[in-house]
């Protein structure tokens, strides 16, 4: 049996803010740092054998809180292309700015995504493409038994979709991805099914976002 734990990073100041973060690099707040630990008081509980992580900084910090807490004495392997999607111009961004400056495109944003051209930003298909062949990569090196994936809202998203063979915008307009939400996903017969999605039970009253 395989099963994998995909895991939203820790809160940032961004997203506390409510600002488009992508491939900016920003680290864990205060109340990331606390979803972090409580991330890793959670997993030190179960027999995870391995750990991967994209590589920003926000996702490299929750799961450092998971390897130094656990007693397998893991070590968090970088998978570069499990990053969010790029989001060009739009990065740094308020919600509130997008919808003043771009009302036409953050409309279509709010319900149909894969429709928006965004400036410099990474296609969504392309993003799409490049997050199922990472995770396709990444299944086949999977230990048995438990595994952790930290990752990001959007790769998740992208992921649930493939699995559940959903539409994105759809999925992805009536789906929520806390921050430090576990999703689980386990193999049966070589195909993945999805367990939950977004617990927090984990999390104390310090780790909530507001």
């Amino acid at each position: 049996m395989r099963r994998c734990y995909l895991v939203r990073h820790g809160q940032t100041s961004w997203n506390r803010e409510n600002r488009i973060q992508g491939h900016s690099d920003i680290p864990l707040d205060e109340i990331g740092l606390s979803q972090a630990k409580c991330l890793g008081a959670a997993f030190a509980q179960m027999p995870v054998n391995a750990l991967f992580t994209s590589w920003l900084a926000r996702s490299q910090q929750t799961a450092q809180a998971i390897a130094q807490a656990h007693p397998n004495a893991l070590e968090a392997v970088i998978e570069r292309d499990l990053a969010e999607i790029h989001l060009g111009d739009w990065e740094g961004l308020t919600m509130e700015v997008l919808e003043q400056r771009f009302p036409r495109d953050y409309a279509d944003w709010q319900t149909f995504p894969s429709r928006v051209v965004i400036p410099n930003a990474e296609p969504l298909a392309a993003f799409k493409q490049r997050v199922r062949v990472a995770f396709a990569s990444l299944s086949e090196r999977l230990p048995a038994g438990d595994s952790v994936v930290v990752a990001h809202g959007g790769v998740i998203a992208a992921l649930l979709a493939e699995f559940l063979e959903a539409d994105f915008d759809r999925l992805l307009r009536n789906l929520r991805l806390d921050n430090g939400g576990i999703t689980a996903v386990e193999w049966l017969d070589g195909q993945p099914h999805v367990l939950w999605i977004n617990s927090v039970r984990h999390l104390t009253a310090e780790g909530k976002s507001p």
